[in-house]
């Protein structure tokens, strides 16, 4: 443990600590520029976690690329509910042409100012409306617990401290966060209605979905939804989907659990993304 002690002028030690902190804080910064085709986004990591992120960009999750690619269309809104640095916030925006909007939600604060950065350098801050609070089944404030305060991690939660997998955890450090409906956003006038939703949120889905049962049946409900799907919450998103008349037309893997199945695996014990479609 390094100790320092308050003094009226600087230590010369805490001065070399600090360039040194600096020099180190500026050798992990890292700005990638990701290439797909037509497709090219720069990106800004500050953790071995978010490089992970840029350097999967396309590849982690394909189906969801595919699913934005082929569903959204210029001048449509996107909600990107669980967006984390914002890999599928800047993939979203771009197919909407510089005509609609994506409102990209992001509770966790360390995430959600790589979010910002995101959005600033790939110059979208005219389409993405970034929200830094949470989603949930009614409003108010409740604590959200961090399983990790660090910069594009997963797992936190708001009103809970079970994980994706169904683990219990210790939190980090909790947080008293705003949350609110997407029915009270949209009835307030300030969000306009979404035509497709991307709900990845580890462990939460079912509770953002009970908070848009308004939407789900009113009439600008969204012609498609993507959720995560854990097992342990598998039936009930299923009832409530269909009971509010929208059709599950395809599911697909991360990349890492699509090798697993490739090995032998069970697929109908991974966890998966299910993508909805509204009916008549």
């Amino acid at each position: 443990m390094i100790r320092v002690y308050s003094q009226s002028k600087p230590s010369r030690i805490l001065l070399l600590w600090h360039k040194l902190w600096l020099h180190l804080r500026q050798r992990l910064i890292k700005n990638f520029e990701v290439i797909d085709g037509d497709s090219r986004f720069r990106l800004r990591c500050e953790t071995p976690r978010e490089v992970g992120r840029c350097i999967k960009f396309f590849v982690k999750e394909p189906g969801t690329c595919e699913w934005i690619r082929n569903e959204v269309i210029p001048g449509e809104t996107f909600y990107d509910i669980g967006a984390n640095i914002g890999v599928f916030t800047l993939l979203a925006a771009e197919r909407t042409g510089g005509q609609g909007k994506v409102f990209a939600f992001e509770p966790h604060s360390g995430t959600f100012m790589r979010l910002l950065d995101n959005i600033a350098m790939n110059n979208l801050q005219h389409i993405v409306v970034a929200c830094n609070f949470a989603l949930n089944d009614k409003d108010g404030f409740f604590p959200f617990n961090y399983s990790s305060s660090e910069a594009g991690t997963s797992d936190s939660q708001l009103s809970s401290v079970i994980g994706f997998s169904g683990v219990e955890y210790q939190p980090e450090i909790s947080e008293l966060k705003y949350a609110a409906s997407i029915d009270s956003l949209i009835g307030s006038g300030e969000f306009a209605a979404p035509h497709h939703i991307k709900i990845d949120v580890d462990g939460n889905e079912l509770t953002i979905l009970h908070g848009m049962s308004k939407l789900l049946i009113g009439p600008e409900k969204p012609r498609t939804i993507q959720v995560e799907i854990n097992k342990r919450s598998e039936s009930d998103i299923m009832s409530f989907m269909e009971a509010h008349n929208y059709t599950l037309t395809d599911k697909h893997f991360t990349r890492s659990v699509s090798r697993r199945i490739e090995r032998g695996g069970d697929p109908e014990k991974y966890h998966y993304n299910a993508i909805f479609r509204r009916g008549a």
